[in-house]
C-alpha cells in the first residue's frame, strides 16, 4: 500500500532488518516491489497507529485504512493524542498531536466492518425465525441498514412481517412479537442431539413469548428446568 504526502513522500522500513539500508536502496527495492511501501517514523507505523486508535474508540471488529495523505513531516515519536476532525468511516481527516507541541494532519480512507445477523435463505411473511435460520455476517458499516440486529436471541421465535431474500440483514422493523404462552400451559419438553431425540410432557411455570427462555416443570421427574420456547407447544432444553 502506498501513502501520499502533500509535502514529501516517505519510504521507511517496517522491519528492523531494513533499518541498515540506505534511503536510496530502500527506494530501489520499493520500486521493484521487494518491500511494500509503508510510512514509518522512528519505531512507529502510521497506518497501524491510526487503525489501533479507531479500534479503541469504535466497536468495529475490522478496520481497513488506505490512501493516506500526510500534510507535513512525520516526527520520530508516536502521537500523544489523535483527533478525528471529520469523516469516519469514509474519507477521514485525523489531527495528530505530539509531545513536542507539533501537530500533523493526516487524511485517509477508512473502511469499517461490523457484524449483523442475516438469514441463510429466503422466507415468506409470517415465518417464525429459528436459530438454524440465522448466521453472522460481517458487513461494511456504511451499507448496514438502520435498525440492523446483532443479537441472535432477540430474533429467535419472532415472525417476519414481510417476505425477505436470502442473506438479508434482519432489522427490528422486520419482526413481529410472537404470542405469549401463559403460565400453566402443557408443553412438550424436547431434548435433541446429533443421534437422538427425547421428549416428555412439561408445564410452563412462567409466562413468556416464543423465543424466550422460560422455566418449565418436567411432569414425570417433578424437576424444574429452563429451555427455549420455540413455539407455543414446545420448550427445547439445551444440553
Amino acid at each position: 500500500m502506498k501513502f501520499k504526502s502533500q509535502s514529501k513522500k516517505l519510504e521507511s522500513p517496517c522491519l528492523s532488518s531494513r533499518q541498515s539500508l540506505t534511503p536510496l536502496l530502500l527506494l530501489l527495492l520499493s520500486c521493484i516491489n521487494l518491500f511494500p511501501s509503508v510510512t514509518i517514523a522512528g519505531s512507529w507505523n502510521l497506518e497501524e497507529t491510526l487503525k489501533e486508535y479507531v479500534k479503541n474508540v469504535y466497536p468495529w471488529p475490522e478496520i481497513i485504512i488506505s490512501d493516506i495523505i500526510v500534510k507535513g513531516d512525520i516526527p520520530d515519536i508516536k502521537p500523544k493524542k489523535i483527533i478525528v476532525q471529520k469523516g469516519l468511516p469514509g474519507r477521514t481527516v485525523f489531527l495528530l498531536e505530539f509531545d513536542s507541541s507539533e501537530t500533523l494532519s493526516v487524511t485517509a480512507n477508512v473502511k469499517a466492518f461490523d457484524n449483523v445477523i442475516s438469514v441463510k435463505r429466503a422466507f415468506k411473511k409470517g415465518y417464525i425465525l429459528q436459530k438454524d435460520d440465522l448466521y453472522t455476517l460481517l458487513m461494511d458499516v456504511q451499507r448496514i441498514p438502520a435498525g440492523a440486529l446483532k443479537d441472535v436471541k432477540s430474533i429467535i421465535g419472532k415472525s417476519i412481517n414481510r417476505s425477505i431474500f436470502a442473506n438479508t440483514p434482519i432489522t427490528a422493523g422486520m419482526l413481529t412479537n410472537s404470542c405469549t404462552v401463559k403460565k400453566g400451559k402443557k408443553v412438550v419438553l424436547l431434548v435433541e442431539g446429533e443421534n437422538f431425540r427425547i421428549s416428555t410432557t412439561g408445564e410452563i411455570k412462567e409466562s413468556g413469548s416464543i423465543g424466550d427462555y422460560v422455566k418449565a416443570l418436567n411432569v414425570a421427574s417433578k424437576k424444574v428446568i429452563s429451555g427455549l420456547l420455540v413455539d407455543e407447544n414446545t420448550v427445547k432444553v439445551e444440553l
